[in-house]
């Protein structure tokens, strides 16, 4: 015993900070280069301060061997990786739509480097990923995601949770339903775009002496444009639907990983 803590205290806190830390490692916004990992260290144990008096229980039954200890301090890592992993795919049918988006436009290969992930991705997603990042934090996503972690600790106490086939079936299903996110958000511009190339092909038919690859490109692109400009309000709305769904499975999660 040290200042009063017990050694059991000890070892649910070190549960409570693993499962926040491979949570936080993995969250989007919190996942971000731009935080410092001095920053991202300290909001995990600040928050593990914070719930460690609501999640400790005297009736709590902590092991004493070490090999058992170390077990369950690794599935608290895997329990926070897996809720992680879960709303990090949020933004990914933000990314999706914004490839499908450049392939139309014709910027299929203009790419830039995108440090939040440390890769190359089209310039119209890099535009969606941060659009997409301030519409999360409108809608108060972030909360979100720190409620959760709060709400995990009492649907699954330190050291009980269990892994089921079922969490995969969950993943494989909200990855379906990231393409179907993906051509929602980029309708609006693909179908513009469509259109577009339906009524090029029709001017090539009845003027052939224009050189439709030449005045085509460009007007796609500025099509392209216009039509983002104007969905913009479209995308804030699907982007919270998705938010919104996310919701229901993160907790839905939660329930898979319960004893």
């Amino acid at each position: 015993m040290l200042l009063g803590i017990t050694q059991n205290e000890i070892v649910v806190f070190l549960m409570i900070l693993l499962r926040i830390s491979s949570a936080m490692i993995v969250f989007p916004v919190f996942n971000s280069l731009y935080i410092p990992t001095q920053a991202k260290i300290g909001i995990s144990l600040v928050l593990s301060l914070i719930m460690s008096p609501l999640v400790i229980s005297s009736q709590m039954v902590v092991p004493e061997i070490v090999a058992q200890i170390i077990f369950v301090l690794v599935k608290e890592v895997l329990v926070g990786l897996v809720l992680g992993f879960l709303a990090s795919m949020i933004f990914a049918c933000v990314e999706l739509a914004g490839q499908l988006v450049s392939m139309q436009m014709g910027f299929g290969i203009v790419n830039v480097y995108d440090p939040q992930t440390s890769r190359q991705i089209p310039i119209v997603g890099q535009f969606y990923l941060y659009l997409a990042m301030m519409v999360f934090l409108a809608i108060d996503g972030h909360h979100f995601l720190v409620e959760g972690l709060y709400k995990s600790f009492q649907v699954i106490p330190p050291s009980t949770a269990t892994f089921r086939v079922g969490i995969v079936d969950l993943h494989m299903s909200v990855a379906a339903d990231i393409f179907v996110a993906a051509i929602k958000i980029g309708a609006p511009i693909i179908v513009s775009l469509l259109l577009t190339s339906v009524a090029l092909g029709l001017v090539a038919r009845a003027v052939p002496q224009m050189n439709v690859f030449f005045v085509g490109m460009p007007l796609k692109i500025a099509m392209g444009l216009a039509a983002m400009a104007i969905s913009l309000p479209l995308f804030a709305y699907f982007f919270a639907s998705v938010f919104h769904k996310f919701q229901t499975d993160f907790f839905q999660l939660m329930r898979l990983m319960q004893n």
